[in-house]
């Protein structure tokens, strides 16, 4: 941690005037995403923003100058602004950023602005803050670009547009590291995500990642992209019935992989013991425990380390962290129960656990859900634990058992069936816990137990309040893996109503009526029927899979020279068409004409379908002529789910379906339900004729009916 020096305790004096706002302690309503980018005069703020509006949509995003807009709105512009007194500026600088924030809401844009925080000429004590307390009520996020000084040096001297005071390095450093500290501050003060731009790698790469996550990311998203994460970890062969949901840090261990992070990460830059962990800082802060603080964390770790130093220090922690044994052989035991789950939800770091799971030969059978990275997508706080829990019971039929040792678990283990609380080594566990468990005890009737690990710990509060059970138990392991009974036929039943599949056909349409034409006319063979099944799949990729999957924007030049937004399928290139030989081969083509970036493969038999295939995929598209019992669609939907568990969309793909295929209690509907797989089909018939020989729809379309 930085000592403040005389200057910067001017500095934090000053700031107080930002802070004073009555409501700049309370959570920010609804409001336009507005960011502003800051750093130092000559860090490139300006050139920055002039190369986003070359790869930023203008249909979505809106731009600003500071400058610009002071100049804009002061009748005389810049030159009598600089003539205005201090007060008169501050206003000026106010009713600035209150235009922004009207055009925002006005066009429902996303705003860049380029500011200030401060000035500060090398012969003050104390720079001048031109920040105002409205900027801290418009901002949503604010970016810094942290240019190491040397280069903001060789820029000021090399600029021959502005007079620029001469300054020393160590002023820039001190001016650079002040304006870092106070924002920090005042940013967790104010609700507002603060994200310095690292000195190494590219400062427009990073921002554009950071721009993009920032208008990408809402509390509704993040939740519906957690329960799509929880329901690909839990997927299996057999409808499950019991999930065990478990905390990670200072549960499955005695270690805090977060506080492990920060002190590998200090290590390695040489910095020695840290004063304080940054977590412990971000969670003391005004944010709390909120979701704006955990997406906080994610933005320091982003900060800390890129791609290729997060993993390695993953696997450094990972190698140090040992799990409980009780719990390694308790996931052993329940994982030989296949209506049994296992699932580790973490507000932690999730690279590091899963691979803590992997290390534990249990990677294959438990999926550990959580965050810590921008490409992770999501965050995980205390209330979206007692969120899935809800939505695995209510919305799934499961019965749940949750573990946790906090109270950021507390939540989480009162909203589950029945919960244990993990005591822990008194030097590592929560201190505050004891005191949050009489709480829930006492005031909302929690009942739960306890298991001590390891096992010569201490208990928490009495053997009455929270009873000691061992997970060798009998009674504790047969209460775990019993069958559920009525309760899973309840639990299949109402799983299947919140969960249908979605089965989309364009049957009664002009276009089916004339693509379907060809198909069934017996005289159209070879090489005409495949081009009639090849244009049914263009059709169905352009009218229905766009919908069902949806599209994404993404870069394409503009023929006037700049960057434009191009539209293509959600996750195009990490999409696989899979093409059901020989039937589905000429329907696939087609699709992927469409989709030109999706992976194509042939498949005679759901073997031909290999992990790498699917490694790092987001959409499965299965593709075949006919679907007349469902029976070889449901050895593919088999093979694929147990390939890939966190597949975003499975799509079924039919020229005809059977009606009775896909009709409620059918096996192939049922499995589509489970496994949350959507159909697509150009008609649906309720003939139940079944081509042989001549009449097989592969011997046509292959000129190979005088062999059958």
């Amino acid at each position: 941690m930085v000592t403040p020096t005389t200057s910067q305790a001017s500095i934090a004096a000053a700031a107080v005037k930002i802070d004073s706002d009555p409501d700049s302690n309370k959570k920010k309503k609804e409001k336009p995403i507005i960011i502003g980018l800051y750093g130092l005069p000559g860090s490139g703020k300006s050139t920055l923003m002039n190369e986003l509006k070359l790869k930023l949509d203008d249909e979505k995003f809106v731009f600003y100058e500071g400058s610009e807009l002071i100049s804009a709105i002061v009748a005389g512009g810049l030159a009598v602004f600089a003539k205005l007194d201090k007060q008169e500026k501050h206003l000026m600088r106010e009713r600035a950023i209150a235009t922004v924030a009207k055009e925002c809401s006005a066009k429902n844009r996303t705003a860049l602005v380029v500011g200030h925080y401060m000035f500060w000429r090398q012969d003050e004590l104390a720079g001048d803050i031109v920040a105002t307390a409205s900027d801290f009520d418009v901002y949503t996020h604010i970016i810094y670009l942290n240019v190491p000084v040397q280069t903001i040096l060789q820029r000021r001297v090399g600029d021959t547009q502005r007079q620029r005071p001469p300054v020393s390095a160590a002023h820039l450093e001190q001016w650079q590291r002040a304006e870092i500290d106070q924002l920090r501050r005042l940013c967790r003060r104010h609700y507002i995500l603060f994200s310095v731009v690292p000195q190494n790698g590219s400062s427009l790469l990073s921002t554009l990642k950071l721009v993009r996550h920032f208008e990408q990311t809402t509390a509704k998203r993040n939740l519906a992209f957690v329960m799509n994460r929880v329901e690909a970890a839990i997927m299996g062969e057999e409808r499950a019935e019991t999930v065990l949901v478990v905390d990670a840090d200072k549960t499955l261990a005695s270690e805090d992989a977060g506080s492990m992070f920060w002190q590998a990460a200090t290590n390695g830059l040489g910095q020695g013991k840290l004063d304080m962990c940054p977590l412990k800082s971000l969670f003391s802060s005004p944010l709390g425990y909120s979701e704006v603080a955990f997406r906080q964390a994610t933005l320091l770790y982003e900060e800390a380390a890129n791609e290729i130093e997060f993993e390695a220090l993953c696997e450094e922690l990972a190698a140090a962290i040992t799990v409980h044994p009780e719990f390694i052989s308790l996931f052993r035991l329940v994982l030989t129960h296949r209506h049994v789950r296992v699932l580790v939800l973490t507000c932690g770091i999730r690279r590091v656990w899963q691979m803590v799971m992997d290390k534990a030969g249990l990677g294959h059978g438990i999926k550990v859900v959580g965050g810590g990275r921008i490409a992770d997508e999501i965050v995980v706080t205390p209330e979206i634990k007692a969120q899935v829990v809800s939505s695995l019971q209510q919305q799934m039929g499961l019965y749940v058992w949750a573990f946790g040792d906090s109270p950021l678990d507390l939540p989480m283990l009162e909203a589950a069936n029945k919960s244990v609380v993990v005591s822990g080594d008194p030097r590592n566990q929560s201190r505050s816990m004891d005191n949050a468990l009489c709480e829930a005890i006492d005031s909302r009737g929690f009942c739960s137990q306890q298991v001590l690990l390891p096992p010569h710990v201490a208990p928490r509060l009495n053997a009455t309040k929270l009873p000691l059970l061992a997970f060798s138990d009998a009674n504790f392991i047969e209460a775990l893996i019993r069958r559920r009974g009525t309760e899973a036929a309840d639990a299949v039943s109402k799983s299947v109503s919140t969960y249908s599949c979605i089965v989309v056909h364009a049957t009664d349409t002009g276009a089916a009526k004339l693509l379907m034409s060809p198909t069934r006319d017996a005289s159209v063979s070879g090489t005409a029927l495949r081009h009639a099944h090849q244009e049914a799949g263009r059709y169905l990729a352009l009218h229905f899979l766009t919908d069902l999957i949806g599209v994404e924007s993404f870069h394409v030049p503009h023929v006037q020279g700049h960057q434009t937004d191009g539209f293509r399928l959600a996750h195009e290139p990490q999409t696989t068409i899979i093409a059901l030989m020989r039937g589905g081969e000429p329907m696939a083509l087609g699709i992927s004409e469409v989709f030109p970036r999706a992976m194509f493969l042939h498949a005679f038999d759901p073997r031909d379908i290999k992990p790498h295939h699917l490694e790092n995929q987001k959409n499965v598209i299965l593709v075949d002529s006919v679907v007349n019992s469902g029976k070889s669609i449901i050895d593919f939907l088999r093979h694929v789910t147990q390939l890939k568990q966190d597949l975003i969309n499975i799509v079924v793909v039919a020229g005809v379906v059977q009606k009775e295929a896909v009709a409620d209690g059918h096996a192939l509907r049922t499995m589509m339900e489970q496994h949350r797989v959507n159909m697509v089909a150009l008609r649906v018939s309720g003939n139940k004729f079944t081509g042989t020989k001549s009449t097989d729809t592969g011997n046509r379309l292959f000129n190979t009916t005088h062999l059958a």
